[in-house]
């Protein structure tokens, strides 16, 4: 019987018996026992520890620097403070747009006009629109009809594809400048006389032709004429009395 009990002892403290070190084998844990006493006193080591860790993670907490006061180093302040009422105003940044309107001059039939264009805008429309001067005519706003054509440094030019701002600082004639050009005159009276208009709508533009060819060539031929007056269209088809007109103003300019 002493030996039963002994027998008994012996497996109980057998089947408590702790696991000693790291790296001893573990017992089987579902054959290990834990007492209600062993229990708690984990549950309180373990608060414990949990404990001292957030004091101690509070002690390690960083302060917030403070900021150096106005009796520090004058280089430490320089780069931390800037006085911005002794800094420069901004620049004006003034808004430009490349369609807005702007103030060009012109110089038309020997006087300087100032007129205030679009970049966009054709020449035919600032003679008959700003400038009052309604000689020129736009019938086709496209360069097929020559009705609009004034001359541009002596050279004929169909105005209604012609920006104004390009006109800047070229002479410009139109057929108002009748009594202040002998051949815009000459020309002029000889339509006239030789019945070269009709409805007379082609005219300014096939005279504005007329002049530059008897400036350039007093003495033309009949194909010299057809060739100067080739980019003007008579929508009366009275190309027989337009170039007897010419040939007439050049005979009265003493070219022939």
């Amino acid at each position: 019987m002493t030996v039963k009990k002994e027998g008994k002892k012996a497996n109980s403290k057998t089947s408590v018996k702790p696991v000693h070190g790291a790296g001893a084998a573990m017992a089987d844990l579902s054959n290990t026992k834990v007492s209600r006493r062993t229990l708690l006193k984990g549950t309180a080591t373990a608060a414990a520890v949990v404990g001292v860790s957030s004091v101690s993670v509070k002690s390690m907490q960083f302060k917030p620097v403070r900021e150096q006061s106005s009796s520090s180093s004058s280089s430490s302040t320089s780069t931390i403070q800037t006085n911005t009422a002794t800094l420069p105003p901004p620049a004006v940044v003034v808004a430009t747009s490349p369609t807005s309107a702007r103030t060009i001059a012109l110089n038309v039939n020997g006087t300087n006009y100032s007129v205030n264009v679009e970049p966009r805008s054709m020449l035919v429309d600032v003679l008959r629109e700003d400038l009052n001067l309604i000689a020129t005519k736009r019938p086709c706003n496209r360069m097929s009809c020559g009705a609009c054509t004034v001359l541009i440094d002596g050279v004929p030019h169909e105005s209604c594809n012609f920006m104004a701002i390009r006109a800047v600082g070229h002479a410009i004639v139109t057929a108002e400048i009748a009594t202040n050009d002998p051949v815009v005159n000459a020309l002029q009276q000889a339509w006239v006389t030789a019945d070269g208009a009709q409805c007379g709508f082609c005219g300014p533009g096939m005279i504005m032709a007329a002049t530059a060819l008897l400036k350039a060539n007093p003495n033309p031929s009949v194909d010299d004429i057809k060739e100067a007056l080739s980019g003007n269209l008579c929508r009366c088809g009275n190309y027989v009395h337009e170039i007897a007109a010419v040939q007439l103003a050049a005979a009265n300019l003493g070219g022939v």
